[in-house]
């Protein structure tokens, strides 16, 4: 395998481990890698031979440079039949707890921080892929499995038996604690699996758990549709311009942005594309020293989610906010707010508008520090911005100041960063 290949799978598994678009039981510190092939994730594919063939997903990694997933095999059609042997394997591991006539710190609490690793595994390659890869067979995946693996997440904390177990555990922490028979990291795992199934909605009666879990189905539906539109937005704006229209850009992004007008069928000798994609507006952004192209690309930039009558994040985001002001009244709460913080180092919404607060006051010191600086610079010049300077104008000019007084500009840096470069430099 080339040296490069490994490098991207070696960034990728990082990914996995820190994604927020997917997190298959986002309860617990994991005890065990979502990488790596446990014992019970072996249990599980033999139960789901038929399944397992032909899908790389559900096979071993073994054999794989550091077990990582077979990328180069991987399609989203994969995805669905994988997702759903996985949550049958959860389901079993859980029920297996709930069933079990042991009551001990390791068959309960240990049993269910190391169940659904199958779940993990597959989830890990899935919530990387989800937020990485903006295909259309992708999305539509994506969309058909939100509300199963929300209803999946509602089930793993309804089976009949499991609470009463989790709150056996809970009750006797402290005690344990005491005797010294139970580690504080096991008296925090005990608290944190209790509040997680409290907060999902347990204590609820059976109507009410009903909405819960409905409510739960449609955030997952609106939020996939909400973040689908800003990448849809990314995908299909862009600024078609001309070599003089990239004055000031360096060679690499002019290379990056004529790629871009090939790869979007503008094959004319003076064509380069600007989108959405961070890798190309936030350098046009930074280097062109055209400030309406920039004012233009800026504007697009933060409209993402409102270029499309197709595609109103609006109306998406007052249905989530309605939806999340009814989840806290069922828990108890007047707001989602103080349902949110609860759970938190914060515990109340005052106590994170405080933070906010004192960060703003601080940041905007610096940021008047550095637009001083910058309207220091244009004075130098005899320079006059119409309107003064503008968030278009902002990466610009931080950047001219910077080259101007610290004699360092990040294009110059760039090249050394290259893929070959840090390859050669971690291998």
């Amino acid at each position: 395998m080339r040296a490069w290949s490994v490098a991207i799978q070696l960034v990728t598994t990082r990914a996995f481990q820190t994604t927020k678009a997917f997190r298959p039981r986002a309860l617990t510190p994991a005890l065990t890698s979502a990488l790596s092939v446990s014992t019970t994730a072996t249990d599980n594919m033999c139960k789901t031979t038929a399944i397992s063939e032909g899908n790389p997903l559900l096979q071993s990694w073994a054999s794989q440079p550091f077990h990582l997933p077979p990328f180069e095999e991987i399609n989203p059609s994969h995805f669905q039949p994988a997702l759903e042997a996985a949550m049958e394997a959860h389901i079993a591991d859980l029920e297996a707890i709930a069933s079990s006539t042991d009551n001990d710190f390791d068959s309960i609490l240990g049993a269910y921080d190391r169940a659904g690793s199958l779940y993990s595994k597959v989830g890990g390659v899935y919530g990387n892929y989800i937020s990485s890869l903006n295909m259309p067979d992708m999305q539509e995946v994506q969309s058909a499995m939100a509300p199963i693996l929300s209803r999946h997440r509602t089930k793993c904390y309804n089976i009949p038996g499991l609470f009463e177990k989790v709150t056996s555990m809970y009750e006797i922490r402290e005690e344990m604690a005491n005797k010294g028979e139970w580690t504080a990291e096991q008296v925090r795992l005990a608290e944190r699996v209790y509040t997680a199934f409290v907060r999902m909605g347990v204590k609820l009666n059976e109507e009410e758990k009903k909405e819960y879990g409905d409510i739960q189905v449609e955030l997952a539906t609106l939020q996939t549709k909400f973040m689908q539109n800003i990448l849809k937005d990314e995908e299909t704006w862009k600024m078609v311009i001309s070599a003089e229209d990239m004055a000031g850009c360096p060679e690499d992004l002019v290379a990056a942005a004529r790629q871009a007008a090939i790869d979007r069928g503008h094959e004319g000798e003076d064509e380069y594309v600007i989108t959405l994609g961070r890798s190309l507006v936030e350098p046009f952004l930074t280097y062109s020293t055209r400030r309406d192209l920039r004012k233009k690309a800026f504007d697009a930039w933060t409209s993402r989610g409102e270029l499309s009558e197709e595609r109103d994040n609006l109306s998406i985001a007052t249905k989530i906010l309605r939806l999340r002001k009814r989840q806290a009244n069922l828990m108890g709460h007047t707001t989602f707010s103080n349902f949110q913080t609860e759970d938190t180092m914060a515990q109340t919404p005052e106590n994170v508008m405080n933070l906010c607060m004192d960060v703003w006051e601080r940041a905007k010191e610096a940021a008047n520090k550095e637009r001083a600086m910058m309207e220091s610079f244009l004075s130098d010049k005899g320079d006059e911005l119409e309107g003064g300077i503008q968030p278009w104008d902002w990466r610009f000019y931080a950047e001219q100041v910077r080259q101007a007084n610290f004699n360092f500009d990040e294009s110059e840096l760039k090249p050394y960063l290259s893929l070959d470069a840090v390859t050669n430099a971690a291998f």
